[in-house]
C-alpha cells in the first residue's frame, strides 16, 4: 500500500495502523459507511479525481483499494 494512503487511512479516517494490510478487508480495517463516503470526499479534494462510494466498496482488499486509487491518480 502507498504511503499516501496509509496516512490519509491513519491520520484522516482514524483507522488503525496494525490493522492495514494489503490482504485486509475493508470491515478487517475498520471502514465503516462513514469512512466510506469520507475517503471518496478526501481523494476528490486532495487528488482531484473521483472515486465513488461504490468503486470504493467494489475493492475486496485495501491492496486492491490502493490500486483503485492509483490507476485513478495516473490515468491509467
Amino acid at each position: 500500500m502507498t504511503g499516501d494512503l496509509v496516512r490519509i487511512l491513519t491520520d484522516d479516517l482514524g483507522l488503525a495502523a496494525d490493522r492495514l494490510a494489503d490482504d485486509a478487508s475493508l470491515d478487517h480495517a475498520g471502514f465503516d459507511s462513514l469512512a466510506v463516503v469520507e475517503l471518496s470526499v478526501l481523494l476528490t479534494d486532495r487528488y482531484g479525481i473521483d472515486v465513488t462510494d461504490s468503486d470504493i466498496n467494489s475493492a475486496a482488499t485495501l491492496g486492491q483499494l490502493d490500486l483503485l486509487i492509483t490507476t485513478k491518480r495516473t490515468g491509467r
